[in-house]
């Protein structure tokens, strides 16, 4: 009688080995290509392909360096396992900007809400009862439409308001002054409107700000770099403003600039951002259904607090609402 092969039994552990080595190779693929990505995001907005890389959903890169990391402990090698750890934390907090803060108590914060309105394409009437239904103090609304100021004020005749371009304020605060910048150097609009706010706590700059999308710069040869400059220039412009005098700012809108954004890094870097000091979760603002950008972002100086940051629900836009509380010192 023949005894049992144990070819099988033998070749076992080599495919094993085998297969632990592809798995090892796969790995360190994913984390060179997740290097590149942080590269590209670093270098910044100067070409399509870093456009793409910071506008793109992000939610592939947090599922491919999460499952790298469930599978990583199979190859046996402690150091690859370890990166891939590090990889996953980049991947959820700095790529995927989860912020674990929180509201903070406050007694009698002021209370302003930013809103991309998407020119009333999505509803007319259902986004004017949305704005009605708002608890702020300051409303700020971008890309609105030209009878909306009209409308705004009989649904508001208690309030405020000022209309220029596809600007809208809304405040219970006396509007002291109104800033209409000039276009850049070369005719580009500014798309952004400053006022001075005069509160309970005193004298607030408020800056409602709508740069230019970077959907021509995605999708047309021709327009990228100008796109892209043009930008870049319309928050330049914004920071110019803000400098000019030391009553305590805001700075709310659409930004067109998402986390990582290089743009945002060497002009807003400086300043404090809502969501990331008191915000929770991700904060993402757009597109509405389902967002995967947070674009629409306040920023203040220091004398400003943020005590609250949150995302409204979808409404009657492509756009969700962004709701902030602050504080405001007034001891210069």
């Amino acid at each position: 009688m023949k005894a049992p092969s144990t070819d099988g039994k033998a070749a076992a552990p080599l495919r094993w080995a085998r297969a632990r080595r592809v798995l090892f190779w796969a790995i360190v693929v994913e984390l060179a290509c997740f290097a590149f990505f942080l590269a590209i995001l670093g270098i910044g907005e100067r070409s399509r392909v870093a456009l793409l890389a910071l506008y793109a959903p992000r939610q592939p890169v947090l599922v491919a360096t999460v499952l790298a990391a469930v599978v990583a402990p199979l190859t046996k090698r402690r150091l690859l396992v370890g990166l891939q750890g590090v990889a996953c934390l980049i991947a959820l907090f700095p790529v995927m900007g989860l912020h674990l803060g929180g509201a903070r108590a406050s007694e009698f914060p002021v209370r302003l809400a930013s809103y991309n309105v998407f020119f009333g394409r999505l509803g007319r009437p259902a986004l004017l009862d949305e704005i009605g239904a708002m608890q702020a103090d300051i409303i700020l609304l971008q890309a609105t439409y030209s009878s909306m100021g009209e409308r705004v004020k009989a649904r508001f005749p208690d309030r405020s308001t000022h209309e220029c371009d596809d600007f809208l304020l809304i405040t219970r605060y006396p509007i002291v002054k109104v800033e209409e910048p000039p276009p850049l150097a070369d005719g580009t609009p500014a798309k952004f409107v400053g006022y001075v706010l005069e509160t309970d706590a005193g004298p607030l700059r408020v800056f409602n700000v709508h740069p230019f999308s970077p959907r021509q710069a995605l999708f047309d040869d021709d327009q990228t770099n100008d796109n892209i400059r043009h930008r870049e220039e319309q928050i330049a412009a914004v920071m110019a403003a803000v400098r000019r005098d030391d009553i305590p700012f805001v700075i709310a809108g659409d930004t067109n600039l998402p986390g990582l954004s290089a743009t945002g890094r060497r002009y807003l870097g400086d300043l404090h951002d809502a969501f990331d000091d008191v915000g929770f979760g991700f904060g993402y603002t757009f597109p509405a259904k389902r967002p995967w950008m947070r674009i629409d972002r306040a920023f203040a100086s220091d004398r400003i607090h943020f005590v609250d940051a949150r995302v409204g629900k979808q409404g009657a836009s492509d756009h969700r609402a962004l709701f902030v509380e602050f504080e405001i010192d007034s001891h210069r």
